[in-house]
């Protein structure tokens, strides 16, 4: 028999198909356009197109699986168990941008919800001023206050060597090119019930036409800063519990922070806690990229 544990969280429900569960883009705005650069500003033009454009917007499937990116040789669907993903923009030239956003209303009675975002990206670096580098741009926007959600929303552009970034060794040009394998970050909307939120994912070649940037991109399915932990047996001498993956750093502790119980994405408890026990971590996204 199966020993549950006794204190029951409840858990803030996403909005519908924010995850990509469904494998569409059922409740998402797609653009396309195109980027340039005005003084040291990088402007991105887009305009809503009614639906997926091919080699631009791609639904990704766990099963049967969509192989390793060509540059980073890392796995093109997001490692976090959903079944799908997508993929945003290419290794196609010509100052092309694309977008991808969504917008929904917390409920009115969720004083505790949150997001976790995962983003994969590959950018080719030709070396430019940063305002006309290739890019990801991910915009976390409270609406009703038009407030941008600064801690949760980044420029993610490549001058050299980036924190999370690594070199292609076979970039297929004379420009290198780096990627940054997935990684997550936590959105942070607590103390926003009602609030109407929009998360837009923008990629954008470089400005000069001649170079790529493009990024894979998924949601969690489950929208609060607490979660179920695990499930034991009495007799078990021992228990795992995992923290979302692709963050810099892990450190784990009891619930009111005055104690640590461990690093890294795994915390192992031995003997096993009693049922009901909140424990907490806190997660260090790669410097310069979230709060």
């Amino acid at each position: 028999a199966f020993f549950l544990c006794t204190h029951v969280k409840t858990i803030a429900q996403c909005p519908p198909n924010i995850d990509f569960d469904n494998g569409t883009f059922s409740g998402w705005t797609l653009y396309t356009g195109d980027v340039a650069f005005s003084g040291t500003d990088n402007i991105i033009t887009l305009n809503q197109t009614p639906v997926p454009v091919s080699g631009r917007h791609q639904m990704l499937s766990a099963s049967p699986g969509d192989g390793l990116d060509e540059y980073g040789d890392f796995p093109k669907n997001c490692p976090n168990g959903s079944a799908h993903s997508i993929k945003l923009g290419n290794d196609q030239t010509g100052n092309e941008a694309e977008g991808a956003s969504y917008q929904f209303a917390i409920p009115p009675n969720a004083n505790e919800f949150g997001l976790v975002y995962y983003t994969a990206i590959v950018i080719q670096d030709p070396g430019h001023q940063t305002y006309q580098q290739p890019r990801l741009e991910v915009e976390i926007l409270n609406v009703t206050d038009n407030e941008i959600i600064h801690c949760s929303s980044f420029d993610f552009i490549v001058t050299g060597e980036a924190p999370g970034f690594a070199l292609s060794t076979h970039p297929g040009t004379n420009a290198p090119v780096w990627y940054k394998p997935w990684s997550s970050n936590s959105v942070n909307l607590n103390g926003l019930p009602g609030k109407t939120i929009r998360v837009f994912f923008k990629t954008a070649d470089c400005t000069y036409i001649s170079h790529f940037g493009y990024a894979y991109i998924d949601i969690a399915t489950e929208c609060s800063s607490s979660f179920v932990g695990n499930i034991f047996c009495p007799q078990d001498t021992a228990l795992n519990i995992k923290a979302p993956f692709g963050y810099h750093g892990y450190t784990w502790y009891n619930e009111n922070f005055t104690q640590v119980l461990g690093t890294g994405q795994t915390l192992h408890l031995s003997p096993p806690p009693p049922s009901g026990t909140h424990i907490s971590v806190r997660l260090a996204p790669y410097g310069g990229y979230g709060c």
